[in-house]
């Protein structure tokens, strides 16, 4: 059932809305300044044609009643439209791509019209196979365009903060638009010296697609609409590894000398390697341990595009487990944190495999809506086989570093040693 996504403003005047019957519901993204509130979700058959500004202001009541009375009792929470933007820090956002110069050029236009007093925008071209993503980038002045030769999402964001010029990096996808307030949302926490990484929250850009809404189902991107923050201690039972309720990499943020100091991302993670995923949760799980303060905050918005077809969400659920385990792999021989690893890749298995899976059997079985059987098989499939991904990939990063170093010595018309 294809949904129309949208955003109305409660600080302005409501405009009725006219409905298509392209769309069989209406996802209405509720804001009270820069501030989201919640979702008001109607089926177009109870509005009609129109949704009146009278009938809208009804729903939202109905659906959203308390979180707005708690917008506009707490508005400290909001962000300052007339904040003191001197002490914000300098920023520079990094789009890492691979050969996807069409969704790029949407994500660009919305990082033109950011709104923001100091920040640069770097495009990290990865192992790139044809000139398209260059192509893209010299239509706009202010893109800083970088290639990264070595194949690898994290290979990509090293580079990215390698060359930014700027205080605080924040990382975006290709397939995203990012909002206007979206610097904003994330560069007010780091008037705070002790905060040392900040994410934000990403909504659904469309909903066009069964594979669409099933990605939502799954759990999608967004972590809540209230602002949280993370300090060193044990807030869960698996502190630090559990960091998937931070964020994700398509909307976060770091300072650059936390980067630096961490010795950056690990290259053996995430896209483009072996081990497929999660080096988004690795850096805030190694920010945290490190002493720094995370913080979450719901102001700092992106629109991503989910996967649009079942083949592509299947392969995504599957690199979704893989990674995982993957990373949770990474620390299963570690001292001090391989107990823990453990218990998570237990809890996982049991619960978000095992658990889920079941139930959703159930429901299929007794004919009721359900998840797709084949997608959750999918992502237990890529754990199973991404319990040893991680090792394996850190002998191709090593082999790789070797090989760099040996091309560079043969250049200088010299040995080296390995």
């Amino acid at each position: 059932m294809a949904a129309r996504v949208l955003q109305v403003d409660l600080s302005a005047p409501l405009a009725p809305i006219p409905t298509s019957e392209r769309y069989a519901a209406l996802w209405i993204l509720v804001r009270v300044g820069r501030r989201p509130i919640g979702w008001a979700r109607v089926r177009r058959a109870a509005v009609g044609s129109v949704i009146t500004p009278d009938m809208l202001q009804a729903i939202i009541a109905e659906q959203l009643g308390l979180q707005v009375i708690d917008a506009f009792r707490n508005r400290q929470y909001e962000l300052p439209e007339d904040g003191d933007r001197s002490r914000l820090p300098s920023m520079s956002v990094v789009v890492c791509t691979r050969e996807h110069p069409d969704v790029l050029e949407r994500q660009i236009e919305s990082l033109m019209r950011l709104d923001y007093p100091n920040y640069e925008v770097i495009v990290v071209d990865n192992a790139p196979r044809t000139d398209g993503t260059r192509r893209v980038c010299e239509r706009f002045a202010r893109v800083r365009y970088v290639v990264e030769p070595r194949k690898g999402l994290d290979y990509a964001r090293n580079t990215g903060w390698q060359v930014a010029r700027n205080e605080v990096i924040a990382y975006t996808d290709d397939d995203a638009c990012v909002d206007p307030g979206w610097l904003l949302g994330l560069g007010y926490n780091y008037v705070d010296p002790k905060v040392k990484a900040c994410t934000g929250t990403t909504y659904p850009l469309e909903l066009e697609t069964p594979a669409q809404e099933y990605f939502e189902r799954y759990g999608g991107m967004q972590r809540g609409f209230n602002r949280k923050v993370y300090r060193p201690g044990t807030w869960n039972a698996f502190y630090p590894l559990g960091s998937g309720r931070f964020g994700a990499g398509v909307n976060m943020s770091i300072r650059r000398e936390t980067l630096e100091k961490m010795g950056g991302f690990d290259n053996a993670l995430d896209v483009g390697s072996i081990a497929r995923g999660c080096g988004d949760l690795d850096i805030f799980a190694r920010v945290i341990k490190d002493g720094g303060m995370l913080v979450y905050d719901p102001c700092a918005i992106v629109w991503h595009q989910h996967r649009k077809t079942m083949p592509q969400l299947r392969r995504q659920m599957f690199d979704y487990g893989w990674g995982f385990c993957a990373y949770v792999g990474k620390y299963a021989y570690d001292l001090e944190l391989g107990n823990q690893s453990i218990k998570m890749l237990r809890r996982w298995s049991a619960i978000w495999g095992k658990k889920r899976l079941r139930k959703n059997v159930v429901e299929a079985m007794k004919l009721r809506p359900h998840f797709p059987i084949h997608l959750i098989l999918a992502e237990i499939w890529g754990g199973f086989l991404g319990l040893r991904a991680y090792k394996r990939s850190v002998r191709r990063v090593q082999s790789q570093a070797v090989r760099e170093r040996l091309i560079a010595q043969q250049e200088q018309g010299g040995t080296v040693a390995i």
